[in-house]
């Protein structure tokens, strides 16, 4: 019985082979020694298969970064279920960190230098646009149940939210010998997005009597 080894063999899941060995490399190797030909190499396909699915090596990185927003958006999805707006984003941004904590090449991918401009890659650029939206959503339900102030408008609220959380994050991930060097990271982090969203709140005594979050969100059942 013949062997198949050709890549008829890994017709129909060659891609999602190709973005798990690449996810692999990302994380042991970084982005600069990805390349197409030696993944398929590896996987034992010719070295023109993979141009099948992704045009080149960015094309490639795209989706693995489309898929980190997937992800991020199931880590934080328990968070939009929260009935005030103020802890969801609060929440929204604790999960935020689980995600950058626990997928840090990932979380690089999804918003370093390397895919610029995110417009060239359409799904990459409707996730990011889908992930300020729910923080939009979380700040228009905020404001109209009175829980935040209407400090300026939806979109520059929600915008200062974003910038403070991934502020918050990449302090967290990229300068940590600086930030919170006097005490655990992740309670650092939730200490500071404590402090901002309270800043936000009518009653910001509701966000400061919450109970501490600090092991990774959302807590164990």
């Amino acid at each position: 019985m013949a062997t198949q080894t050709s890549s008829s063999y890994h017709h129909g899941n060659l891609r999602q082979e190709l973005m798990e060995l690449a996810e692999k490399h990302l994380v042991d190797n970084g982005v600069s020694d990805l390349s197409l030909r030696a993944l398929a190499r590896e996987i034992g396909v010719s070295q023109t298969a993979p141009y099948r699915h992704f045009r080149d090596k960015n094309a490639l990185l795209a989706a693995l970064a489309t898929e980190g927003f997937k992800r991020f958006f199931e880590i934080s999805k328990p968070s939009q279920d929260e009935p005030r707006a103020d802890k969801s984003l609060l929440y929204f941004g604790l999960a935020y960190v689980k995600f950058a904590r626990e997928h840090t090449e990932l979380f690089h991918l999804m918003f370093g230098p390397a895919l610029q401009p995110r417009n060239q890659y359409p799904e990459l650029f409707a996730a990011g646009r889908e992930a300020i939206y729910k923080v939009r959503a979380g700040v228009e339900r905020g404001l109209n149940n009175g829980e935040l102030r209407a400090l300026d408008n939806v979109a520059s609220i929600a915008h200062t939210v974003w910038a403070a959380v991934h502020g918050v994050t990449t302090l967290m991930l990229d300068h940590a010998d600086t930030y919170g060097y006097h005490r655990d990271l992740h309670l650092q982090a939730e200490k500071s997005m404590r402090m901002m969203i309270a800043g936000l709140c009518t009653d910001p005594s509701f966000i400061a009597n919450l109970p501490s979050e600090a092991t990774p969100y959302p807590p164990e059942q």
